[in-house]
């Protein structure tokens, strides 16, 4: 279905297209159509499903760590039998899976974490700046900028979490020690279990819905063309550049493409001619509209990995890292534990509130960084994905790099340093 054509007068000769409606798709048409170029974006729905607008709605640098980490293997052994716990590997006997989660228990180490936790700073260096940019430029999306808080039972995983998040500081990013006094003072609805607290007062949070609302709004006023509940069967390529996409059963045609596709980025990854190891990560959550437990920080449920997001109509929770698994059906059982660390934190919080329950599936890497540039062998086919749990946070610089590989020049050799650790080319297979 075509939503919208471009407007008259656009500048036609560089046309791109970027396939994905979801945050990251959006983020990079509105920087492309900003400095001028055609865009179409095309998407297998409409955009306004999925792991895009169902997240906590953070932007929180401070919390942008990769996902395989020292000490991950012991705590997924000892959570395997608990269908509730904050992580679970589905025993799946796809090849696929079974290469991707040895793959990325080889990255759980302190080298490749340390690494990829200087890359993801690097990265996070301008995303306050580039969302207020978003603000200022007419983007309309719910915002809001109290700080964010970590509530912990334990003062030992306050320390750990500290420790891990000392170096953003080096880019503002601060996180200040709290008493469980001070925490409740600020957030009377936490009880007696939050023994210990954590302020980032740098951090935000937004409505992910509206995010992706207000970027596909502004996209239509620069004059975007959607082409949704078209899924993309195939890509046509002439020697190394691709020429269209097929869409739908229709040939849409470009001079540059762009993967935007979430969770899905491996599958069409494959189709132009280079596999990426992207699985998906089901994360898991639901809205509370009771207004029985009001906060005004999101909060960080520390031992439980439970985020908190107050917005304008609702209560957000969302937690759960659940490999192995591919489709949107509910885990009644990983929700109810949500539900059970929630009141563990926030006594007031009914256990029988109505909920609206949704999952997302993450889009997720062995190594836990993002994958973010040209797909090699292909002159004019881009990546931007994988990036897990960080996708609101990532997705203005990410647009900024694919922006500037796409032009090309010194604009490429500006972002070159920040974006080289997130190659696709770092799964190119090895050279005997």
């Amino acid at each position: 279905m075509i939503e919208s054509d471009r407007r008259a007068g656009t500048k036609m000769a560089v046309h791109t297209v970027v396939i994905g409606a979801g945050v990251i798709g959006l983020a990079t048409a509105y920087r492309l159509a900003r400095a001028g170029a055609a865009v179409t974006v095309v998407d297998a729905s409409d955009g306004e499903t999925g792991a895009s607008v169902h997240n906590a709605g953070w932007v929180t640098p401070i919390l942008s760590a990769p996902v395989p980490a020292p000490g991950m293997v012991g705590k997924a052994l000892r959570w395997m039998l608990r269908r509730d716990s904050p992580l679970r590997v589905r025993p799946v006997p796809r090849p696929e899976h079974v290469r991707f989660m040895v793959a990325m228990l080889r990255h759980c180490n302190v080298r490749d974490f340390n690494r990829g936790l200087l890359a993801l700073m690097r990265l996070n260096e301008r995303t306050i700046e580039l969302l207020d940019r978003y603000e200022q430029d007419g983007v309309r999306f719910e915002s809001h900028s109290p700080g964010q808080l970590m509530a912990f039972h334990a003062f030992e995983t306050r320390r750990e979490y500290q420790h891990a998040m000392a170096p953003l500081e080096r880019i503002g990013h601060t996180a200040e020690q709290l008493t469980g006094d001070e925490l409740r003072d600020l957030e009377p609805a936490l009880g007696g279990h939050a023994r210990a607290g954590l302020l980032c007062p740098r951090e935000r949070h937004l409505d992910p819905v509206s995010l992706v609302k207000g970027l596909k709004d502004r996209c239509r006023d620069l004059g975007v063309r959607f082409v949704f509940d078209s899924p993309v069967e195939a890509v046509t390529f002439r020697g190394t550049e691709a020429v269209s996409v097929l869409a739908g059963g229709a040939a849409i045609d470009g001079d540059r493409f762009v993967l935007a596709v979430g969770a899905r980025t491996g599958r069409l990854a494959r189709l132009a001619g280079f596999a990426l190891p992207v699985q998906p990560g089901k994360g898991y959550g639901f809205d509370d509209t009771s207004g029985a437990a009001g906060l005004r920080h999101s909060v960080y449920l520390g031992e439980a990995k439970v985020a908190v997001t107050p917005l304008s109509d609702r209560l957000r929770f969302a937690g759960t890292m659940e490999f192995g698994s591919w489709g949107d059906g509910i885990d009644r059982h990983r929700l109810g534990g949500i539900v059970r660390s929630a009141r563990e934190f926030l006594p007031e919080f009914p256990a029988d509130a109505p909920r609206a329950a949704w999952s997302g599936l993450r889009p997720m890497t062995p190594d836990g960084l993002p994958v973010i540039g040209r797909l090699p062998g292909r002159d004019n086919v881009f990546v931007a994905g994988g990036h897990g749990m960080f996708g609101v946070t990532l997705s203005p610089v990410t647009a900024e790099i694919i922006a500037a590989q796409i032009e090309g020049g010194k604009a490429a050799e500006d972002v070159a340093a920040v974006a080289e650790p997130f190659t696709p080319l770092r799964f190119a297979p090895k050279r005997p």
